[in-house]
C-alpha cells in the first residue's frame, strides 16, 4: 500500500492532520535510510499517534522501529503491578544509574504507548485507562525506589508511601504528576538523615528531563505542615497530625490517601488509625460552608484563566464532582463505611446504591464527569503536561473537536458543550449542598 495514499486516508480521521501528514512523510523517509521494512504496517494508528500527541511522536522517532512494534501490537496493559515491575526492571542489577533510569523510562513510554494505542481503538474504557496508568506510576515508583535503596531491606528499616488525589483513587491520567507521603517509624536522627538523603537524590532524578522525558514530577505539598514539614514523616508525626483537630480541606485530601509502596504494611497500619479521626461525625451545616468555602476560593484564584476554559478548577469543572464526593464522605463516611473509598466514581455509586444520592443527581454527575475527564485526557496528551485547560478561540479548538468528535464546522459547540456540563454539575453541587454557589 502507498503511504502517500493510507496517510491521506489516515489524517482526514486524526486530531492535527497538516501534523500528522508531514510526520508520516518524514517517518517514510526514515524507515527506509534505516532499513526497517514496512514497521509498523497500520499507518493509519500512526497518523492517529502522531496527530494525537507530539510527545509520542517524538518517542517514536528517538526509540525507532522497537517502539513503533507497539502501534501494531500494543502491549497488554492489563497487568499487576508486580507484572509491570517485571517487565520495568529490563536493565537488571548492578546497572549504571543513568542506564537504569533510562531503561525504566523507555519502558515506561512503551507502556503508555500500547496504552493509547488500545484507547484509540475503543478497546480500553476511560476507567481501565486510568487504572492502567495508575498501575504503571506505582510499578515505576517501586523500581525507582529500589534503584535509589529506599526498600526496607535496602535500609534496614520499614519504609512506605502513601499515594494522594488522582494516584490514590485510580485515576491517574497521561500527564498527571505523583502526589506522596514519605513514611520512616523512628522519630529522626542519622537514619532518617540517610533516608532524607537518598529521598532527595530520588526526587531529583525521577523528575529530571531527558531524550526519553521525565518518568514522573512529583508534588509533596500535601504531607503534614506542608512545604514547611519534614520531607519524610515519622509515623508518630503523621498519627499525631491527623488525629488533631484539623481543617476541613486536609480532612478533604486524606480521603484520597492509600499505601502505594508499603512492603511491611507500616503505612496502612498509619492510616488505619487516623481514619476515625478523617471520618469523625461532623455538623452537616459547618462543613457544608467549609466545602463550599474552599471551593469558591479555588475557583476565584485558579479557575479564571482569561480567554481560556478550566475544566478542573473552573466553575462547575471536575472539582466540583471532587468536592460534592467529599461532602457525601465526610458527612456519612462514618455512618457509611462503603463511602470510605479513594475512588470517585465509586463514590457516587455507592451514594446512590445506599439512597444518599438521588439517582438523577448520580447520572448527571457522572455524565459530566466522564465528559471532562475525557476532555482533559484529550487535552494532556499532546505533550503530557499537567494541565487542565484549553483556549476558547476557535482555531485553537479545532483539535479538540475532532478528539471529542464534534463536527469541525461549529467549533464554538465544543466550548459550548463543556459549559453546558459545567452548568450541569455546579447544579448538582448546589443541590446536594444545599446552597448556592
Amino acid at each position: 500500500m502507498n503511504v502517500a495514499i493510507t496517510g491521506r486516508n489516515a489524517v482526514n480521521v486524526v486530531w492535527r492532520p497538516e501534523s500528522a501528514a508531514s510526520s508520516l512523510e518524514r517517518w517514510e523517509q526514515v524507515r527506509k535510510q534505516e532499513g526497517w521494512g514496512k514497521i509498523p504496517r497500520d499507518d493509519g494508528m500512526l497518523a492517529r499517534v502522531f496527530g494525537a500527541s507530539w510527545y509520542f511522536t517524538r518517542f517514536l522517532f528517538y526509540a525507532g522501529a522497537s517502539a513503533a512494534a507497539h502501534v501494531d501490537a500494543p502491549m497488554p496493559v492489563s497487568g499487576s503491578v508486580a507484572d509491570m515491575q517485571r517487565h520495568l526492571r529490563r536493565a537488571g542489577t548492578g546497572a549504571d544509574l543513568e542506564a537504569a533510569l533510562d531503561q525504566l523510562r523507555l519502558g515506561k513510554n512503551e507502556f503508555m504507548l500500547s496504552a493509547l494505542v488500545h484507547w484509540l481503538r475503543g478497546e480500553l474504557p476511560a476507567a481501565e485507562l486510568e487504572q492502567a496508568l495508575t498501575r504503571l506510576a506505582e510499578a515505576v515508583l517501586g523500581v525507582s525506589l529500589e534503584i535509589f535503596e529506599l526498600t526496607p531491606g535496602q535500609l534496614g528499616e520499614d519504609f512506605a508511601v502513601l499515594g494522594m488525589g488522582r494516584l490514590a483513587g485510580g485515576e491517574m491520567s497521561f500527564g498527571s504528576d505523583l502526589d506522596l507521603i514519605f513514611l520512616l517509624p523512628g522519630t529522626g536522627g542519622h537514619e532518617s538523615a540517610e533516608v532524607a538523603r537518598r529521598v532527595r537524590r530520588f526526587l531529583r532524578h525521577i523528575a529530571a528531563a531527558a531524550p526519553l522525558g521525565a518518568l514522573y514530577e512529583v508534588d509533596m505539598r500535601l504531607r503534614p505542615h506542608g512545604t514547611a514539614g519534614a520531607l519524610i514523616t515519622s509515623v508518630r508525626s503523621f498519627i499525631d497530625y491527623h488525629s488533631a483537630e484539623r481543617e476541613v480541606w486536609e480532612r478533604q485530601m486524606m480521603t484520597r490517601c492509600r499505601p502505594v509502596f508499603d512492603p511491611s504494611g507500616l503505612g496502612a497500619g498509619a492510616l488505619a488509625q487516623i481514619q476515625p479521626f478523617i471520618y469523625a461525625q461532623p455538623d452537616l451545616a459547618m462543613l457544608r460552608e467549609a466545602i463550599l468555602t474552599m471551593r469558591l476560593r479555588v475557583e476565584r484564584e485558579l479557575g479564571r484563566p482569561r480567554g481560556r476554559l478550566e475544566l478542573k478548577r473552573g466553575r462547575g469543572g471536575i472539582m466540583d464532582v471532587d468536592f460534592v464526593c467529599h461532602y457525601l464522605q465526610l458527612g456519612h463516611g462514618r455512618s457509611t463505611p462503603a463511602l470510605q473509598s479513594c475512588s470517585t466514581r465509586d463514590i457516587l455509586k455507592r451514594a446512590e446504591q445506599t439512597g444518599l444520592l438521588a439517582t438523577d443527581s448520580a447520572r448527571e454527575l457522572r455524565r459530566g464527569y466522564e465528559f471532562l475527564r475525557r476532555l482533559e485526557t484529550c487535552l494532556r496528551l499532546f505533550d503530557l503536561r499537567n494541565v487542565s485547560s484549553f483556549s476558547m478561540a476557535p482555531e485553537d479548538c479545532l483539535p479538540l473537536l475532532r478528539a471529542m468528535g464534534f463536527a469541525e464546522d461549529g467549533p464554538g459547540d465544543l466550548a459550548g458543550a463543556a459549559l453546558e456540563v459545567m452548568s450541569g454539575l455546579r447544579a448538582q453541587l448546589e443541590r446536594v449542598l444545599g446552597a448556592a454557589a
